[in-house]
């Protein structure tokens, strides 16, 4: 029967590997899976193994099967496994196209309110409103597949894009009623990332 070292072991030869052939760095795998190039590095030694969830994320980070993951062979089925360098396409072009998406959305309504008399004063406001919905799309993006810096960028065009459409809708005179509340928001979104970075960087 493997016993428990035995098994960290070999875990931590496939890891190191897997990572090798991508060409990625420990800290550069520590970032996609949330946790610090420390606790990668402790893994490839076999000092430590991750839960299974992050097992998990790994072998779909790498396109191999859990059970190689798992299994007690040094082996590892690589039909499946992504050449060196690859990255996923769709991680960076669907957001990209939907965010497009929302602004041409936007276009088409701006057009058709021009051309009516009634409304056409309002007709940039499309645009106002479609920066906070595409920061929005891309605040969920990054939540699944960047880095938590992204959340933090997007969550800050969220607080401030929002408060500038409300501005201008409202037709507010004084800013410091939407830049106090704002800069409060911001740096409680700092602070979270910031604790949510040294949260990761102890694990």
């Amino acid at each position: 029967m493997l016993g428990e070292a035995e098994f960290k072991n070999i875990f931590g030869k496939k890891l190191g590997f897997l990572r090798k052939q991508r060409g990625m760095t420990q800290s550069e795998l520590g970032y996609q899976l949330n946790y610090s190039d420390k606790a990668v590095s402790k893994w490839e030694r076999g000092e430590s193994i991750p839960d299974v969830y992050t097992i998990y994320k790994i072998a779909e980070l790498f396109g191999v099967g859990i059970s190689d993951m798992l299994s007690a062979s040094e082996e590892i089925n690589l039909k499946s496994a992504k050449p060196k360098g690859e990255l996923k396409p769709s991680r960076y072009f669907v957001p990209v196209i939907i965010a497009v998406s929302i602004f041409f959305i936007a276009s088409v309504i701006f057009l058709v309110l021009k051309n009516i008399p009634a409304v056409s004063g309002y007709a940039h406001f499309p645009f106002l409103y479609a920066v906070p919905v595409a920061a929005i799309t891309l605040t969920v993006f990054s939540s699944l597949w960047w880095r938590m810096v992204f959340r933090c960028i997007f969550v800050s065009l969220i607080i401030w894009s929002s408060a500038l459409a409300l501005y201008f809708t409202m037709g507010m005179e004084n800013l410091v009623y939407i830049f106090v509340p704002c800069a409060v928001l911001q740096i409680a979104c700092i602070i979270a990332y910031l604790f949510a970075w040294f949260v990761v960087k102890k694990k």
